[in-house]
């Protein structure tokens, strides 16, 4: 079972192996356990469906589309229920499973699909944690056939020789409860980033515009003052450009920062390039970015920016370009501008490219720039939004830090290393 000598992000390669049985728990097949349900659907033309899918990466069972009868060109159909188990044949190597939501009772699906209700010994919520294994996601790919990942189909009596180390029935229960206590917290936390980004744009829309004028700190009233419209090469001192030069990239030496590492308002050095420092003196020769400096992307992804880093020495690769303002404009302001709705709008306006976006540097210093005389009002719009991002960011960290210790719990519950204390009600 090759899949083109690649390996989806869920799965090592080897073979599954199954550690050491907890006292108390079963080693044993899952068949015992589920039920393949097969409620068939006779489609009729004039009646409406809703059609499902699974998410890779255990991403939950969604809505695909709400079609007539006779939109639907696979005849061959079934009913779900809520609370079923669903996986994917075509994408489970993946992690494409999961349980149905209420909302998607009634939903329907193809024959590409397997659908599992529990026995009395057995809990489907402790099955969606189970998902999440490593292990659980191996024996799911070495049940599939194919050479390609993409193209690797599930087969269920495969699947069904793999035996599992499974809990009591009170435990499994338990370990769910426990479990799903910690992706409510997850679900709590990433709709609270989602509120406090919709916030920032909304506070960006009025602040970046003047619609809204902040409370000065010296006179305590709101900012009066013209705001005014001009160039960004009004308002710039420079801007340093690398286009051409070939990169001289290392293994080892001065980080370099490409368009991949600039995101909106931070830099992400998840990938990580560098320029040998032999050759630094002479790629910088253009010009080196200083603090307070923005870095700006030309070239896809187009159109990002952030702070040039205050501490530390770096590279800037060719698809990134440096942005130095004079004393009409504070350079925070100038970057949550170019971040902006409008800012943005303005940017594409003057891209070129009929597939990958680009900006020339040229076309970059026409760009049109509103901002408040009053370089302390820009500051204030700046601070507050600098804030904004400040509570993002601290809730991203919450929201690894919950995933994280979750992942950790999940490996210890499910593999019997940490026993949950049942009582007498649930073991009934």
């Amino acid at each position: 079972m090759r899949a083109d000598s690649k390996y989806p992000p869920s799965v090592k390669a080897g073979k599954p192996i199954l550690g050491e049985t907890p006292e108390g728990w079963a080693r044993e097949s899952l068949k015992k356990h589920l039920t393949l349900e097969q409620r068939k659907v006779k489609v009729l033309d004039d009646k409406e469906y809703d059609l499902v899918t699974v998410k890779r990466s255990r991403g939950g069972v969604v809505r695909r589309e709400h079609l007539y009868g006779k939109q639907i060109s696979v005849k061959s159909q079934f009913y779900l229920k809520q609370g079923d188990f669903l996986i994917s044949k075509r994408q489970i190597v993946h992690g494409a499973c999961g349980i149905v939501p209420e909302h998607l009772d009634g939903s329907i699906v193809s024959n590409e699909y397997s659908i599992f209700t529990a026995k009395d010994s057995f809990d489907l919520n402790y099955l969606r944690y189970l998902s999440e294994t490593l292990y659980f996601q191996q024996t799911c790919f070495h049940s599939s056939i194919g050479v390609h990942i993409e193209k690797m189909i599930f087969k269920l009596d495969n699947w069904f020789k793999w035996d599992f180390n499974l809990s009591p029935l009170p435990e499994q229960r338990k370990i769910a409860q426990i479990l799903s206590t910690w992706d409510r917290g997850i679900a709590t936390t990433e709709k609270l980033i989602d509120a406090s980004k919709q916030q920032k744009k909304a506070l960006m829309q009025q602040l970046l515009t003047g619609k809204k004028r902040l409370i000065g700190p010296e006179t305590g009233k709101a900012f009066e003052g013209d705001w005014v419209e001009g160039t960004l090469a009004s308002i710039l001192t420079k801007i340093i450009d690398y286009r051409g030069q070939s990169v001289p990239k290392a293994s080892t030496g001065i980080p370099l920062i490409t368009a991949r590492n600039v995101r909106n308002g931070f830099l992400d050095f998840t990938s990580k390039e560098y320029i040998d420092e032999s050759e630094f003196s002479s790629w910088m020769k253009r010009g080196t970015p200083e603090a307070g400096d923005i870095l700006f992307t030309t070239e896809a992804p187009m159109g990002m920016a952030c702070r040039y880093p205050s501490e530390g020495v770096y590279g800037v690769g060719q698809r990134t370009v440096t942005l130095r303002v004079n004393d009409k404009i504070y350079s925070d302001f100038l970057l949550y501008y170019l971040l902006s709705e409008k800012g943005q709008l303005l940017i594409e306006l003057r891209s070129s490219g009929s597939t990958a976006k680009g900006i020339k540097s040229s076309e970059l210093k026409k760009l049109d720039v509103i901002y408040p005389v009053n370089v302390k009002e820009q500051q204030k719009i700046a601070s507050v939004l600098t804030a904004a991002d400040k509570e993002i960011e601290f809730l991203n960290a919450k929201l690894a830090h919950f995933k994280q210790e979750k992942k950790a719990l999940m490996q210890q519950l499910l593999m019997g290393k940490r026993r949950v204390t049942i009582d007498d009600n649930a073991a009934a």
